[in-house]
């Protein structure tokens, strides 16, 4: 069996659990007056005396694990979930014994103003650099992390590689298993898919092979598993990823048109306890409903998927450390346009509203971004001007000092998500996007540092 596979749909299904076992207030009242099994996160009614008392509190994660802590969610803001799938089986675990690959990443974003969800493939191929690293794939995060026992493990180094390298914070974390996902598809009876192409489909991982023609058909799980785990098409993993977004979207909509809910909430304590056994995360009980909740009240024409696809990187083979590997090479320019697309509220990049509106001066104010102003020049005192100019339009500038480089172009560095005042100001002073990078660290003094160069010294709006 292909052991990417295995992952990468383990990762489809923690959308569709929380679709099914979590779509309301009934689930969890469900879950927590049942008193046959202890389920995580759930009070328990006890044997003996037949009073209700807490195993675990509805605070704890769905499954305990080693991985980083969540970001406070408060239900109302944006909020980022990372969807890993481990590069494992029981083959591989007999054979190569020791930390995984998380070959499947998927970044799910919702946006409970706007009542949008946005899911974005990550491939795994990506050269990126890994905080503690340098640059490795970024699959390769989850190994180093587990592998040198980093606080948080490998989810929290694949985290912080992710967060890293869009510039985006995330809230949760969930690791899957494909086990989980062969189980729940076939407890919806199947899903609904569209096949455009002969594939060529090993459904047993087993080199029992055989044909799908085109057509449309509702693929059981080990079918879905193999119409998934297909690469043969022209453009091979860019490919599988958009069927991984295809088979995300025919779990929701095959659980709400066939009216699914009511059976499987009546379903919900063995159901959950399968949840346990095959995800881990940092989310706890309470949280993955308000989630579902939210999901569920989002529009079908509002769920929206994305694919890093060959326009925003280059495929290239390298000598690493490690041997000849295939890396894609990411263009930062366009994958700041894809992360502004699918991070922006509606869909639409957020630095388009800013500049295509008079209102960008008090979209940016209102975002309270922490403006760090470096002189990257030797004209003397020009931190300190332009800070003090900033300020005096709205702007919270936290430091104007001397940078120890010097830029003859200005350049500015994003430490967190701030795509408002990264837009006013880089429309201010005319930096492209070839000069913008994301070192991201919320945990930093400052959201955005703007090196001065020479570009700005020499003409600028200031009086």
């Amino acid at each position: 069996m292909d052991t990417l596979t295995k992952v990468l749909l383990g990762a489809f299904v923690f959308v569709g659990l929380l679709l099914a076992f979590f779509g309301g207030r009934a689930v969890y009242n469900l879950v927590k007056s049942w008193s046959l099994t202890s389920l995580p996160g759930a009070p328990v009614v006890s044997a003996s005396s037949g009073d209700s008392q807490t195993s675990t509190s509805s605070g704890a994660p769905l499954q305990s694990s080693n991985g980083p802590e969540a970001i406070a969610w408060d239900g109302k803001s944006r909020v980022n979930i990372l969807l890993l799938g481990l590069d494992a089986s029981d083959q591989r675990d007999l054979t190569e014994p020791g930390p995984r690959m998380s070959d499947t990443m998927i970044l799910v974003t919702i946006d409970p103003l706007n009542h949008t969800l946005g899911a974005l493939s990550i491939r795994r191929d990506l050269w990126v650099n890994i905080p503690g690293y340098d640059y490795h794939k970024i699959n390769k995060a989850h190994f180093l992390g587990e592998r040198d026992n980093l606080p948080g493990g490998g989810a929290g180094l694949a985290v912080k590689t992710v967060e890293q390298f869009l510039g985006i914070p995330i809230n949760y974390y969930a690791k899957v298993d494909f086990n989980t996902f062969v189980t729940f598809i076939d407890e919806i009876e199947g899903v609904k898919v569209e096949i455009k192409e002969p594939i060529l489909a090993d459904w047993m991982g087993n080199g029992n092979n055989f044909w799908i023609e085109p057509g449309v058909y509702t693929l059981p799980g080990t079918y879905a598993l193999a119409y998934a785990r297909y690469r043969g098409s022209a453009q091979g993993d860019i490919d599988r990823g958009s069927r991984q977004m295809e088979v995300i979207m025919a779990i929701r909509d095959r659980i709400l048109d066939f009216n699914m809910l009511p059976r499987l909430i009546a379903k919900a304590p063995t159901l959950y306890q399968q949840i346990s056994a095959g995800v881990q995360t940092n989310m706890t009980l309470d949280q993955a409903i308000k989630l579902a909740t939210l999901i569920m009240q989002i529009p079908r024409e509002n769920f929206k998927t994305y694919n890093i696809d060959y326009s925003m990187c280059s495929p290239e083979t390298i000598s690493t450390a490690d041997g000849v590997e295939y890396i894609l090479r990411p263009f930062p320019e366009k994958i700041r346009e894809l992360r502004d697309q699918v991070f922006a509220n509606n869909s639409v990049s957020a630095a388009a509203v800013v500049m295509n509106t008079e209102d960008s001066l008090t979209l940016a104010k209102s975002e309270a971004a922490r403006i760090e102003v470096l002189n990257a020049t030797g004209v003397a005192g020009l931190a300190e001007s332009t800070g003090a100019y900033l300020t005096s339009q709205g702007l919270n500038v936290v430091n104007a000092s001397s940078s120890s480089e010097a830029y003859t172009y200005t350049t500015i560095v994003v430490h967190n998500a701030t795509p408002y005042a990264l837009s006013y100001l880089s429309s201010l002073m005319q930096v492209p996007s070839s000069r913008i990078y994301n070192k991201y660290d919320p945990n930093g003094a400052s959201d955005i540092t703007v090196y001065l160069g020479n570009d700005w010294a020499n003409s600028n709006p200031m009086p």
